[in-house]
């Protein structure tokens, strides 16, 4: 919760009493002169659990101490517990140690001056920290819960508060500005009036490593039950024409299209809709799987922001011409997508409107859309027929209507490349020897036939 100020454990599971763990694992972590306490979501979920309110369930273990890097690595090493950790870290003051099987990295405290008492250390370092819910430590060595932020009473209230001066902590890390948003979003809190107040022109988030923005992005995404939402609100607060002009275009007011297929009207919360739906639906997916659903469902109408004023209601020609657009966003943020995300993204925007039609389309048509685009052996199939429902889901009152378009969608597709593969490619290509031309013109009319004879075949059954 600490963001980048926070040292974190990599674990399989939930430590469910990290008090517990340490104290069978390392008791002598609970020595008074080394300081050592639970930052962060730890930290606020044993701050909760001692007042009996309801806490966070975090899967972190967020460790800070009083020694240095030298005096630190030294008695770790005398433990027996030292491991290596990246330069980066060792910067940050923070060392990683394996205690219990588990790799934990532990941060010397910011802020104060050596040789001040330990809670005017933890003071300080506490002040340093992004927003208060995660700004409290426990102090092992005297069962005492530090909260000079008031990031308890915060989190009851379901807010999102910046420690001490907002245009402060973003100077410091400006990708605290979009985790501020980002946080609200995936705890379903609000957001304090100060991050939309900060006062700091929106071109300081471009003063950021591209990928910082990025995972920032991902997380936004993968983390909020409504993704879009959390874009509308930067929007609205003027950040996201700065990181995202392509996305800026959906909130701006323009209609999704005819009120007749769009009864929702509004373009933002046709996207919004969609991407919630999305996010719903592939909740269970494997992570990288999830990625690339929201990616395309967030892209497939970045056509639409360029539909000239003249032609509106109407996105006539949307899902080629966004296509350009969907390439400039990803560009911008490498690492938002990687590339089989990139092309199921890119898919989905060039023919989410076409496949709606595939029973209508010619069998000539469907041969050319397998070899183009659904011909390789690992295509994403599945995915592709989620973010399909997705742009059907996404419409005021016909969020039911998913499961169907995903269900028909994936079962045509699947249909096509068994129908297209059954064609003996090979033998053709013996018969036309060199003739690569012919080879692949042939190959085209032998997949439209099959289609053909198929689909009769198919409508009967």
């Amino acid at each position: 919760m600490a963001g980048e100020e926070s040292a974190a454990v990599n674990v399989d599971a939930q430590i469910a009493d990290p008090i517990a763990f340490l104290r069978r694992h390392a008791e002598w972590l609970f020595a008074p002169d080394l300081g050592v306490c639970i930052v962060g979501s730890q930290a606020l979920a044993l701050g909760c659990r001692a007042n009996g309110a309801p806490g966070p369930t975090p899967q972190d273990l967020d460790l800070s101490w009083l020694p240095d890097v030298t005096d630190g690595a030294a008695l770790l090493r005398a433990h027996d517990v030292l491991v290596g950790t990246t330069d980066g870290n060792l910067g940050r003051g923070t060392l990683a140690m394996k205690v219990g099987g588990r790799r934990i990295e532990i941060t010397t405290l910011r802020g104060g001056e050596p040789g001040q008492p330990t809670a005017a250390r933890i003071a300080a370092d506490l002040a340093e920290r992004d927003m208060t819910i995660g700004a409290l430590a426990w102090e092992l060595a005297t069962g005492r819960l530090h909260d000079p932020n008031r990031g308890l009473e915060h989190w009851r209230e379901r807010r999102v508060v910046p420690v001490g001066d907002v245009a402060e902590r973003v100077r410091e890390h400006p990708i605290r500005w979009l985790r501020y948003y980002r946080k609200a979003h995936e705890l379903g809190f609000a957001l304090d009036s100060a991050v939309r107040h900060a006062g700091l022109p929106p071109t300081v988030l471009l003063e950021l490593p591209a990928e910082a923005v990025a995972l920032e992005l991902r997380a936004v995404l993968a983390k909020c039950a409504s993704p879009g939402r959390c874009l509308l609100e930067l929007h609205e607060d003027g950040l996201l024409a700065t990181l995202a002009p392509e996305l800026a275009r959906q909130f701006d007011g323009r209609p999704a299209g005819p009120q007749r297929w769009h009864p929702e009207v509004s373009q933002a919360l046709h996207l919004v809709l969609a991407l919630e739906w999305a996010a719903a639906r592939t909740a269970y997916l494997d992570p990288r799987d999830r990625l690339a659903v929201l990616v395309a469902v967030l892209c497939h109408d970045l056509g639409k922001g360029y539909t000239s004023n003249a032609r509106l209601p109407a996105h006539h020609g949307h899902e080629q011409d966004g296509l350009p657009h969907v390439d400039r966003l990803l560009d911008r943020w490498p690492g938002l997508a990687d590339p089989r995300t990139r092309l199921l993204a890119r898919d989905v925007c060039a023919l989410h409107g076409e496949l709606r039609r595939f029973d209508e389309l010619r069998p000539g048509t469907l041969a050319e859309l397998f070899d183009r685009h659904f011909r390789a052996q690992d295509y994403p199939v599945a995915l592709f027929a989620i973010a399909m429902a997705a742009d059907s889901a996404g419409r005021l009152g016909l969020a039911h209507v998913g499961a169907e378009v995903e269900s028909r969608t994936a079962a045509d597709l699947n249909w096509l490349r068994e129908v297209c593969t059954g064609v003996d490619a090979g033998a053709l290509r013996q018969r036309f020897g060199d003739d690569l031309a012919g080879f692949r013109s042939a190959l085209h009319q032998e997949r439209a036939r099959a289609i053909a004879d198929g689909r009769r075949t198919r409508q009967h059954s």
